[in-house]
């Protein structure tokens, strides 16, 4: 075969490779549980400032949380919420809900109710058995009122292989 006729080859070969790559590239991007983007971004970038806004009017409630992960035991991590209000009062008719995402795997988010359990306190269990640092948002409604806040939690450290 002449060198003429292998350009047309070369060429196709190359635009073949680059087909796969492009294609490898994308269903890694988007099959990857540890690459997290903030569900709705834009609505929430236009609704900045009404975040804002909400998290100055939860501030101002004077409200407390304590927040605790217990490690994880029969395939799920238990969450404790201490809620008090301004004058350190347990808050015992809350609706308190979390949303809990470990760092290591950002697009798995668990919604989570948690129930009163006494004094303030409210759990709800993760249904998951990772163990490390997770985030949970927190937010604990009663009446009108509305507390955000966000936590950063560690259940232990992580099980070595």
């Amino acid at each position: 075969m002449t060198g003429a006729r292998w350009w047309p080859i070369a060429i196709g070969l190359v635009l073949g490779v680059t087909v796969l790559a492009n294609v490898a590239v994308y269903w890694t991007a988007n099959h990857d549980p540890s690459f997290a983007v903030e569900p709705d971004y834009y609505r929430r970038a236009v609704e900045w400032d009404s975040n804002v806004a909400r998290e100055r009017r939860s501030a101002a409630l004077g409200w407390t949380v304590e927040a605790r992960l217990a490690p994880p035991e029969d395939g799920h991590a238990t969450l404790l919420v201490r809620v008090r209000g301004r004058d350190g009062a347990a808050l015992d008719s809350a609706d308190v809900r979390a949303d809990a995402s470990h760092n290591a795997r950002g697009a798995d988010v668990f919604p989570i109710r948690l129930v009163p359990v006494g004094d303030g306190e409210y759990a709800g269990a993760i249904p998951s058995a990772r163990q490390g640092l997770w985030r949970i948002d927190l937010s604990a409604v009663r009446g009108s009122e509305r507390f955000v806040e966000r936590v950063t939690l560690d259940n232990g450290a992580a099980a070595t292989p």
